[in-house]
């Protein structure tokens, strides 16, 4: 099982940002205006992670505030890197970033869309030892050598891990209520892009805290390419033979930042990704929808409808929708037995073979249009979390045809990462992103 500890996290100082008002924008409701402790209001200040932030996006949080968040985790200097590390030296020496005193856990809060004002998914912002994935850490998706080797040469530079790493546990006993009812004082809040809200509170270290979570199996959920980077970046930094005997846990680089989240109970939300593509044989793709298909059933539907009724339905029936140039719309429904038949073909476990991505990526993208979805990031497979813009995208001509995805569950997520397996990447996006720029891990050696 991984060991959790607390940690001191490196952060916007109180000092400066906090108070003991709660700024209008981030108080709860009937929430009274005194703080008992510090609040600091970092909407200004915190981003999303660096994979969902656009150029558009990353121009108006630089906008937003001289000290966002944005210029350490993507950086839009000719090398970012070496950018970002100059500005954390920079904000860590003038006072904007200070670490916390002593080790601390954190209450980590998000709202959902439905209450945007109501924080009231948690977890806990810990320090986790890195082991590489197994029985106490487990993976459920594919990762890309671009997003890893940008990861890696941000955390070189910087010597800090500036995003928290989102992972889930299973746990329905009568303890989990006993340890997210611990009292705090000093709090950060942010709202995010879509205005909903997010807290970090800090806990005091407390052993029963680290053990209840040391016994915890975690599957990540979001932030496998940054983990995969630590990993890496423990591998360099243990390479020297100066360190050659240090002890397990004792260097920085052992440990990374995580947000441990009880998925038996709280409400978490997986978004689909869609596929759309471009560069391909346009007969090929017409076929799938007027060509017979011993695989698929291909249902006429208008495109603005797919995606609600893929949404709609959660069914055990593999299916996903195909949107073409002139409007045209189409519900690809599998034919269990026979893409049971092709799906067994893949190299992976049951638990991936009955993912609607996998079947698309084997026998759609592969089998029929010649794609390989590993080594086509950025190329003739693009990726949208909306389907207004894959519709959009499709009526432009800017690509050739969307995809449509339903969600995966988290059922199937801890099935899959169970068996040991991986899914396609771009499976699961789970909503609301964490936000960069609550707290901060430093990789400090003890």
């Amino acid at each position: 099982m991984p060991q959790v500890r607390p940690f001191r996290a490196l952060g916007y100082a109180l000092d400066r940002y906090g108070t003991d008002r709660i700024p209008a924008r981030v108080r709860l409701p009937e929430e009274p205006p005194d703080h008992p402790g510090r609040l600091a209001d970092l909407t200004d200040l915190a981003c999303p992670p660096y994979d969902v932030v656009s150029p558009e996006l990353q121009r108006a949080l630089e906008a937003r505030d001289p000290h966002n968040a944005v210029r350490l985790e993507l950086s839009s200097a000719p090398d970012p890197h070496a950018a970002a590390a100059a500005t954390l030296a920079a904000w860590r020496g003038d006072g904007t970033l200070v670490t916390a005193p002593e080790p601390a856990f954190y209450y980590y809060s998000h709202a959902r869309p439905e209450a945007p004002d109501d924080p009231t998914v948690q977890g806990i912002a810990a320090s986790v030892l890195l082991e590489p994935y197994g029985d106490g850490v487990r993976a459920h998706e594919h990762t890309m050598p671009g997003p890893r080797a940008d990861r890696l040469a941000l955390l070189r530079a910087t010597g800090t891990q500036l995003s928290p790493i989102l992972a889930l546990y299973f746990d329905r006993s009568e303890r989990y209520r006993h340890v997210m009812s611990r009292a705090w004082s000093d709090e950060w809040r942010a709202r995010d892009e879509d205005g909903l809200l997010h807290t970090l509170a800090a806990v005091e270290p407390d052993d029963r805290l680290a053990g209840y979570l040391s016994r915890q199996r975690l599957f990540i959920a979001d932030g496998h390419h940054r983990y995969e980077t630590a990993l890496t970046f423990q591998a360099e930094v243990r390479s020297d033979p100066r360190l050659a005997g240090a002890p397990e846990g004792s260097l920085g680089a052992d440990w990374i930042m995580m947000v441990l989240v009880n998925a038996e109970l709280e409400e978490l939300q997986i978004r689909a990704t869609h596929r759309l593509v471009r560069g391909v044989d346009a007969a090929a793709l017409r076929d799938l929808a007027y060509a017979p298909d011993p695989l698929f059933q291909a249902v006429p539907m208008a495109p603005i409808t797919l995606a609600q009724r893929l949404a709609d339905d959660a069914g055990e029936t593999l299916a996903f929708g195909l949107v073409l140039p002139d409007d045209e719309g189409f519900l690809l429904v599998a034919d269990v037995d026979a893409l049971n038949d092709r799906m067994r073909r893949e190299p992976v476990s049951t638990a991936v073979q009955r993912l609607d991505a996998a079947a698309l990526h084997a026998a759609i993208l592969s089998d029929r249009l010649g794609l390989d979805p590993l080594s086509e990031a950025g190329g003739r497979i693009l990726y949208t979390k909306e389907p207004d813009d894959a519709l959009a995208r499709v009526r432009s001509g800017e690509v050739q045809a969307a995809f449509l995805m339903r969600p995966t569950r988290l059922d199937q997520l801890a099935a899959v990462a169970t068996a040991g397996d991986v899914m396609p990447q771009k499976s699961t996006y789970f909503y609301p992103k964490l936000l960069t720029g609550l707290a901060f891990h430093t990789l400090e050696d003890e």
